[in-house]
């Protein structure tokens, strides 16, 4: 079942008076607003704030909770909020029904939430510190819309409920290909789409994936070079639309 948390209507998140956080315009979040810029992505204060605290408070849990590896803790804007909006060009519905399968810390699912607030989205993890964290992060963050799926992948396909119902199935490096497809398929409605961030170096995965496409109702799958300087190395997206 899914689990949503109440949100306040009448919370502005920015609110002095609420929440200690400033915007103070330090240099990563600088940087996290001009090269949102580069992606066609306009960033308002309130949805910098909310980057702010996500961020510090990302940090905060993995000090305790292995939420994301030490490397990529040094590098979270970079890394983890800007790698995560390069999927927001290819969610052409503003109100799409999103699951991000295996969302770990929240990525890409909570970064392009932020960016594109009125998603539906619905975070699906198994591990209790990270859904934890999760619920947390939606609360302070006062984030509507967003539902939690504590549990595996496995289990939710045995509900017919969740068949075919969401638009978007996105997920980053959780999945090879072949084993997302089957997911994908199973959750998305005709005419939906899977989103899969990936590294650079997938051409054997890719091409087992296209080998398994049409089994599982993707006429094709489509590739995107995401060659950002600001992203560090190189990077591709996957793209596989279901068969009306």
């Amino acid at each position: 079942m899914a689990e949503s948390l109440s949100v306040d209507p009448n919370l502005s998140f920015a609110a002095a008076d609420v929440f200690c956080y400033s915007i103070i315009m330090d240099q990563e979040i600088l940087s996290l607003l001009q090269n949102a810029q580069h992606l066609g992505i306009e960033l308002n204060e309130q949805q910098l704030t909310q980057c702010d605290v996500y961020q510090k408070e990302l940090l905060l849990w993995n000090a305790k909770t292995n939420l994301i590896s030490e490397k990529s803790s040094k590098e979270i804007v970079s890394r983890h909020f800007l790698d995560s909006l390069t999927a927001l060009q290819f969610i052409d519905k503003p109100q799409a029904r999103i699951v991000d399968i295996g969302c770990g810390a929240g990525f890409p699912g909570l970064p392009l939430k932020i960016a594109a607030p009125e998603l539906a989205l619905y975070l699906l993890e198994s591990n209790r510190k990270k859904m934890s964290f999760l619920k947390y992060i939606v609360r302070i963050l006062n984030l509507s819309q967003t539902f939690f799926l504590h549990d595996r992948v496995e289990n939710l396909m045995q509900e017919n409920k969740w068949q075919g119902f969401f638009d978007i199935v996105v997920t980053r490096a959780a999945f090879k290909l072949p084993e997302l497809l089957p997911y994908a398929a199973f959750f998305l409605a005709e005419g939906g789409k899977f989103i899969a961030l990936k590294g650079w170096d997938i051409e054997e995965e890719l091409s087992q994936g296209a080998e398994l496409a049409g089994r599982y109702v993707f006429s094709e799958l489509f590739q995107y070079d995401i060659d950002n300087k600001f992203l560090g190395n190189p990077r591709k997206i996957i793209i596989g639309e279901k068969i009306k």
